[in-house]
Order: C-alpha cells, then sequence, then structure tokens
C-alpha cells in the first residue's frame, strides 16, 4: 500500500492517493501522509481511491480519521472499485464525503464555492463506524 499527497501553490487543494490493498495500514505511509496534511489547512481534499485493489476496515477507520483531522474541508472520494464503494457505503462514509466516479481533471483548480461543492463546511458530525448487522 502506498500513500501519497499533493497540494495545490495556494494549498487550499489538495490530493492523496492511496493505491494497494489497503487492509493492514503501513504506519509508516499513515505517518507520512498525516504530516503532510497536518501542516495544511486545505479547503477541499480529493483522495483518490482508483489504485485501491482492496479496501477494507483500515481503509474505512483511516477515511473517518482523514475526515475528522480536516473537519471544515471538503472530502471528495475518487474512483472507488465497485466493491470499495459498496464498503463505503455500507459504514456511511459517504454521509461525510463526496464521492465521485473518477479524479476530476482540474481537481488542482477546482473552486471551493458552496454551489460546486457536493457538501458544504457544515457536514454532518462524525459517529464511530457501527458493525454490521
Amino acid at each position: 500500500m502506498t500513500i501519497t499527497v499533493t497540494c495545490t501553490c495556494q494549498g487550499r487543494v489538495a490530493r492523496m492517493r492511496i493505491a494497494g490493498d489497503v487492509d493492514l495500514m503501513d504506519a509508516v505511509d499513515v505517518s507520512l501522509a498525516r504530516d503532510r496534511l497536518a501542516g495544511m489547512s486545505c479547503q477541499v481534499l480529493f483522495v483518490d481511491l482508483a489504485g485501491v485493489t482492496f479496501g477494507g476496515s483500515a481503509l474505512v477507520h483511516y477515511l473517518y480519521a482523514l475526515s475528522a483531522r480536516l473537519p471544515g474541508a471538503e472530502l471528495s472520494l475518487c474512483g472507488a472499485s465497485g466493491l470499495t464503494t459498496q464498503i463505503i457505503k455500507l459504514t456511511g462514509l459517504d454521509q461525510v464525503a463526496v464521492l465521485r466516479d473518477t479524479l476530476p481533471p482540474d481537481w488542482a483548480t477546482a473552486g471551493t464555492s458552496s454551489s460546486e461543492r457536493g457538501l458544504s463546511a457544515g457536514r454532518p458530525a462524525l459517529g464511530k463506524p457501527q458493525p454490521a448487522t
């Protein structure tokens, strides 16, 4: 599994790319990504999931933690496979993030006006993921 973070010059928009099997998170990759995001106050974060070959509970946990770390930012989950999309919906992540079929080609220049965002900054409060019944 790999995690990379790319920021725009203004730092208002960022892209995180997650690839590989995301079942057991590599603490080093997670720490590096967290440190990179900690110095930012981005308004929009695109998480590119197109390279995820398997997304298990570790992915869900990480995305919830990421959302909590950036409470005022719009979070967009892009390019998730069918199974990963089902997991995102079953765990309620689609209530705190916008789901997109693909990463927008113009992600670096994405606007941050509320008319362009799928969710406003006042998105629902995060709850802990609930076990499946």
